[in-house]
């Protein structure tokens, strides 16, 4: 029997029942999923509150407007394929998104591929520069520079705005698996001001990188955590010295505050069942359950609809 999750959530989030009429947005607590197989795993939000999810399972990329229930296929998917990070670029129209394509090899596989932000057709898809790489999460700097871990090739590329190609933008020893084959850099924020806050599942560190006038990466600096991250998947930069973190294999979604070179955890929720990451809207931080461990082998079988959930984030 699976355990019953919701307990340690009560105080956060709220089942909708789908019979009762749609709420004010306010009162919105969770967005369901489509389909039986969707493995949900990146996502996304506009500033209008308007949710994208990416999907391992289908390769599809769903749509919620604010106020609705259910997400909707946006982008639909096709075989071998799967979307992994998303990054919403208003300012030119376009959903950036990782993807992976099953299909490919020896080929590169992995790509950053853009969408059309009110269409959902497919405007560009290039590929990262290892070709065993794996297009993992992605951040947008203030002048429209796309960013996005490489958990396999143990990096940070880039795609300047208005670019034609991926390149490796920071490399470095401390971004090397523990144990060979193992997941390393993974979610990835921009803090508005000129820095990059970066998370390597393997070992719980969080890393910052500035972008320096040139565009090009500082040196990674390690910023201690107490308590330790463990498996921290998708981050997002919340406000002056506050990072929201999502920890996958515990299923807690934490606020790590830093100053002073180190970081303070505080945990905001447990008992989600194998989170990847999250999105802001101006009523919450929405984030998904992706239950991957069963589209890859995991014995036992998802709680289904696969869902998103909305979690009140305390002020500074």
């Amino acid at each position: 029997m699976r355990p019953t999750r919701w307990l340690s959530l009560l105080t956060l989030v709220t089942a909708v029942s789908a019979c009762e009429p749609p709420p004010e947005e306010s009162e919105r607590m969770e967005v369901q999923l489509p389909g039986e197989d969707f493995f949900p795993e990146g996502i996304a939000s506009s500033s209008d509150g308007t949710l994208y999810i990416g999907s391992v399972g289908t390769g599809a990329i769903a749509r919620a407007r604010p106020g609705e229930l259910g997400a909707h296929v946006f982008v639909p998917g096709r075989a071998a394929f799967g979307v992994y990070g998303l990054a919403v670029d208003e300012a030119h129209g376009t959903l950036w998104a990782c993807t992976y394509d099953d299909t490919l090899p020896p080929a590169t596989p992995s790509h950053l591929a853009a969408y059309a932000l009110a269409t959902g057709e497919l405007k560009t898809s290039h590929p990262l520069p290892d070709a065993s790489g794996f297009c993992n999460d992605i951040a947008l700097d203030a002048a429209g520079n796309v960013y996005a871990t490489d958990s396999f090739a143990n990096t940070v590329v880039r795609l300047a705005v208005g670019g034609n190609e991926v390149t490796t933008w920071a490399a470095d020893a401390a971004f090397a698996p523990v144990v060979e084959g193992d997941l390393t850099l993974n979610g990835i924020a921009y803090d508005g001001a000129g820095t990059l806050y970066v998370v390597k599942s393997d070992t719980g560190t969080l890393f910052s990188i500035a972008i320096q006038a040139d565009g090009s990466a500082g040196a990674p600096v390690t910023i201690p955590v107490v308590p330790a991250l463990e498996a921290p998947d998708g981050v997002e930069w919340l406000d002056a010295q506050r990072l929201l973190v999502v920890e996958n294999t515990p299923g807690r979604v934490s606020v790590v505050t830093h100053s002073g070179g180190s970081g303070t955890k505080e945990v905001l929720a447990n008992g989600l069942v194998e989170p990847t990451t999250a999105a802001l809207t101006d009523d919450g931080a929405w984030v998904l359950e992706a239950q991957l461990g069963y589209f890859f082998g995991t014995p036992g079988v998802p709680s289904l609809p696969f869902r998103v959930y909305r979690l009140a984030v305390p002020r500074p």
